[in-house]
C-alpha cells in the first residue's frame, strides 16, 4: 500500500471512528437526560399520544423491548448483529460502541414515547422532598458503579476510541473493586434504587418500576454466565465471596482485610503529613471529641492516659491544654512518629508501646483515661476495661468514643465510609466488634463507674479539602462518645455489678 493510500485509509478510519463516537455519545446523553427527567415526574410528561386501550399495548411493547433486546445483544447471535452494524474490517472493534448506541435508542423510545395515563397519585412536597435527595443518590451510585466497572466500556467510548488510535480495544478486567466489593451487581442495584426513589408516583411509574426491577434481578444471570466463561476460576472465586445483588449480612461477615495495627504500621510515616485520607479523617474527629470532653474534664496539671494514641493527634491536643499526657499504643512505628512530632513542637508527652489488655503503667496512677477509636478494634474488651479501671485513681474519669452495633452504623461506616466513598481503607472495621451502647454501659457499671453519660457523634459536613468533618449528633445510632467516673467509694470489679443503670434508662 502506497503512503497516499495509507493516509487515505487512516483518514477514513478516523472519520468513521468519530462518526460512531458522535452517534454513541449523543444518543447516550439524550437517553440518560430523558430518563432522569421522565422518571422524576413519574412518566407523566412523555410524548406518547395513544389512548386506552391502545396505550396499554404501545406501552407494553415499549416496556418489553428494552429487557428483551438488551438481553439478546448479550448473547452470541446478538453480538453478531452488533458486529454487522460496522464495516467488516472494524466490526469487532466497534461492537461495544454499537451496543451503547442501540441501548440508548431503546431508552429514548421507552421514556420518550410512553403514553402517560394522566393519573398522578403522589408528588413530593415539603419535607417529603427528601425523596429528591434519594433519587439523586441513586443516580450517583449508578455513576460510581459504572466507573468501577470501566466507564469507557459503559458509555461506549472503548470501541470508537481504539479505532481512532489504530489499536485494538482493551476490555477492563473482572470488576472487583469499589461497589463490586459490596455485591456482584451494583449497576443493577443502583438503577433499581432510581426506579423506586422517584419523587412522583403514577400508575405508569409503578408498572415501569416493577417490570424493570424484575429484569434487574434476573437479567444479570446472563452476564454472569458470560463472565464465568471469560474469567473462569477468578470469577468463581469472586462469586463465592460476594452476594449476588444485595449487601446482606454475608457482606458483613466477609473476611477482614487487615487489622488496625497493620494500618498504623503501614502509614505511620504519613501520620502528620496530610497525605492519607483516612488519617485526615481521624484528625478531623479531634475537635468534635474535645468539644464534648472539655465540658467534663479539667486538663491542666492532670495526668491523662491517651490509650491507643496512634501518632499522637489526641495526645498533642491534650498536652496543648496543659495536661500531663502519657500516650500508649501497640504500634511501635506510630509511637516513634508520635515521639518525633511531639519533640518538634516541644511537647513533653511520654509515649510507651503497650496494649490495652496489658497497660505498662502502675495501678491508680492517672487522673483520666482518654480512649478514642479504640474499643471497637480490641480483641478482649473486658480485659481492656479492667485495665482502664486499674490504672485510674479513685474518682478518675474515663472519656471515650466507639461505634454502636447497629445496621445504620454498618451502613454509614463500613458500606459508605469504606466501600463506597473509600474514606477509610477497606477492612478497617469488623462490624462484629461494634459495641452496643447499653452493653458497654453495663460493663462500665460492673467495674464501678458512675455518673455515666453519652452523646452522639458522626459526620456533620465537608471542609474545603472535601474531607468529612464531625460533630455531635442527636442520635447515638452510628457513633457515640461517653463519660464515666470511677466511684471513689466503691471497689472496682465484678462485685459492683449490682449498680443500677437507671441513670441511663
Amino acid at each position: 500500500m502506497s503512503s497516499t493510500q495509507s493516509r487515505k485509509t487512516t483518514v477514513e478510519r478516523n472519520y468513521l471512528a468519530l462518526v460512531y463516537g458522535s452517534l454513541c455519545h449523543t444518543f447516550f446523553a439524550l437517553a440518560v437526560s430523558v430518563m432522569i427527567y421522565e422518571m422524576f415526574f413519574g412518566l407523566s410528561r412523555c410524548w406518547g399520544t395513544l389512548h386506552a386501550p391502545w396505550s396499554w399495548v404501545g406501552n407494553g411493547v415499549l416496556l418489553l423491548q428494552f429487557p428483551i433486546v438488551h438481553s439478546f445483544l448479550l448473547m452470541g447471535r446478538g453480538r453478531a448483529v452488533l458486529r454487522r452494524m460496522a464495516p467488516a474490517a472494524l466490526e469487532s472493534d466497534l461492537a461495544s460502541t454499537n451496543y451503547v448506541i442501540v441501548a440508548s435508542i431503546q431508552v429514548l423510545l421507552l421514556f420518550g414515547w410512553w403514553s402517560p395515563s394522566g393519573v398522578i397519585w403522589w408528588q413530593a412536597q415539603g419535607p417529603m422532598l427528601v425523596t429528591t435527595i434519594l433519587y439523586t443518590a441513586g443516580w450517583l451510585l449508578l455513576v460510581k458503579s459504572m466507573f468501577d466497572a470501566g466507564i469507557a466500556l459503559q458509555i461506549g467510548s472503548l470501541g470508537w476510541w481504539a479505532v481512532f488510535r489504530k489499536t485494538k480495544p482493551v476490555y477492563p478486567p473482572l470488576p472487583t473493586g469499589g461497589l463490586f466489593r459490596v455485591c456482584r451487581q451494583p449497576i443493577y442495584v443502583a438503577f433499581t434504587i432510581t426506579l423506586w426513589a422517584v419523587p412522583t408516583w403514577t400508575p405508569d411509574q409503578l408498572i415501569l418500576a416493577m417490570v424493570l426491577s424484575a429484569y434487574c434481578l434476573t437479567g444479570p444471570l446472563l452476564k454472569e454466565a458470560r463472565f464465568s466463561r471469560l474469567y473462569g476460576s477468578a470469577f468463581e472465586e469472586y462469586r463465592s465471596r460476594h452476594p449476588y445483588w444485595l449487601p446482606t449480612p454475608m457482606a458483613i461477615k466477609a473476611p477482614i482485610g487487615h487489622d488496625i495495627l497493620s494500618l498504623y504500621d503501614r502509614d505511620a510515616e504519613h501520620w502528620w503529613d496530610g497525605s492519607q485520607k483516612w488519617l485526615r479523617a481521624l484528625q478531623n474527629l479531634v475537635p468534635a471529641r474535645l468539644t464534648f470532653f472539655d465540658r467534663l474534664a479539667s486538663w491542666p496539671e492532670r495526668t491523662v492516659l491517651d490509650l491507643g494514641c496512634g501518632g499522637g493527634f489526641m495526645s498533642e491536643a491534650l498536652a496543648s491544654r496543659g495536661a500531663d499526657v502519657i500516650g500508649v499504643d501497640v504500634s511501635s512505628n506510630a509511637i516513634a512518629i508520635a515521639m518525633r512530632h511531639a519533640a518538634s513542637r516541644g511537647l513533653p508527652i511520654r509515649y510507651l508501646v503497650g496494649s490495652g489488655e496489658d497497660l505498662p503503667l502502675a495501678s491508680h496512677c492517672v487522673d483520666c483515661v482518654v480512649c478514642v477509636d479504640v474499643l471497637e478494634h480490641v480483641e478482649r474488651l473486658d480485659h481492656v476495661l479492667d485495665e482502664i479501671s486499674r490504672v485510674l485513681r479513685p474518682g478518675g474519669l474515663f472519656l471515650f468514643d466507639t461505634v454502636n452495633r447497629t445496621w445504620l452504623a454498618w451502613f454509614v461506616i463500613v458500606f459508605c465510609g469504606e466501600r463506597l466513598l473509600q474514606l477509610l481503607p477497606h477492612g478497617t472495621h469488623n462490624p462484629t466488634k461494634f459495641i452496643n451502647l447499653a452493653e458497654l454501659d453495663a460493663k462500665l457499671a460492673e467495674r464501678g463507674f458512675v455518673d455515666r453519660a453519652f452523646a452522639g457523634l458522626g459526620p456533620r459536613g465537608i471542609n474545603r479539602h472535601l474531607d468529612v468533618t464531625f460533630g455531635s449528633l442527636p442520635s447515638k445510632q452510628i457513633m457515640y462518645m461517653g463519660y464515666a467516673r470511677l466511684d471513689p467509694l466503691q471497689k472496682t470489679g465484678p462485685a459492683a455489678a449490682s449498680l443500677s443503670l437507671a441513670s441511663y434508662f
